[in-house]
């Protein structure tokens, strides 16, 4: 007969977070990042079509755990925002920030992307039609898998660029965090965005916009958004390519107060 186990008494994080601020003792600390650990996999989970294939996702884990510990010490209960909220921001940032620092995104990235582009326009003028992964790959002269692999690395390096752009993370990029903090309610900053992001999608063409729908609502990846409308990857990468480069036109003239004819 198995002996009744009392209740564990569940975790108060905001009890912790105070005892934590008040005395620094690190065994609190750990109980924190304990109870949060799993918003760190979740926000992970929610990236995942951002996220590249070839960094394993125990790197990702291993930098938010490391992020965590560090919002712990930084976060101030008296400012009024919730932790989780505070985190998961940080978070965000932290995985953008470690994809850009990476040492695939740069030049490799750029040099792929001209020589997709440039096979893709060449083989489908030849075959009056859009080429299906492998002949484009059969025409660049590399394995299909290599092509896939740049295809998800040139798609990734487009979603760092926009994610960037409106969180503020790196980059060079002026976005949300950065911008009038201390003269511009920051509510009204996030409605402000909002509304114009939505604007910004609505001038995207129906197949961009489902394509940013699978991709950003779904969690889809660029083999299963292709699944998904029954075309090949390489054309799904091009349409979310140029869906981005549109909403990152349009969200850097927000946030730098630029009109569109100056730009």
């Amino acid at each position: 007969m198995m002996e009744h186990q009392p209740p564990q008494e569940k975790i108060n994080p905001e009890e912790l977070m105070a005892a934590y601020k008040q005395t620094g003792d690190i065994n609190i600390r750990n109980q924190l990042v304990m109870h949060y650990g799993p918003t760190v996999k979740n926000t992970i989970i929610s990236m995942r079509s951002l996220l590249p294939q070839n960094i394993q996702q125990d790197e990702f884990f291993n930098q938010g755990i490391i992020t965590l510990m560090g919002c712990i010490d930084k976060f101030d209960p008296g400012r009024g925002a919730s932790f989780s909220t505070f985190i998961y921001k940080h978070l965000r940032g932290t995985m953008l920030s470690y994809m850009r620092k990476q040492s695939w995104l740069p030049y490799r990235v750029r040099t792929a992307r001209r020589s997709i582009v440039q096979g893709q326009a060449e083989l489908s003028n030849q075959l009056m039609r859009e080429p299906t992964d492998r002949e484009l790959a059969e025409y660049l002269g590399m394995p299909e898998k290599e092509l896939n692999r740049n295809l998800q690395e040139i798609a990734t390096a487009d979603m760092v660029s926009f994610e960037e752009l409106i969180e503020g993370t790196g980059g060079g990029q002026e976005g949300l965090a950065n911008i009038r903090e201390d003269t511009v309610d920051r509510g009204m900053l996030q409605r402000e965005l909002k509304q114009v992001l939505g604007e910004a999608i609505d001038q995207l063409s129906p197949k961009e916009k489902q394509v940013i729908t699978l991709c950003y609502y779904e969690n889809l990846n660029l083999r299963e958004i292709g699944e998904v409308l029954n075309v090949s990857q390489q054309r799904i990468s091009f349409i979310r390519s140029s869906a981005l480069t549109k909403l990152n036109r349009i969200m850097s003239q927000y946030l730098h107060g630029k009109d569109e004819d100056e730009c």
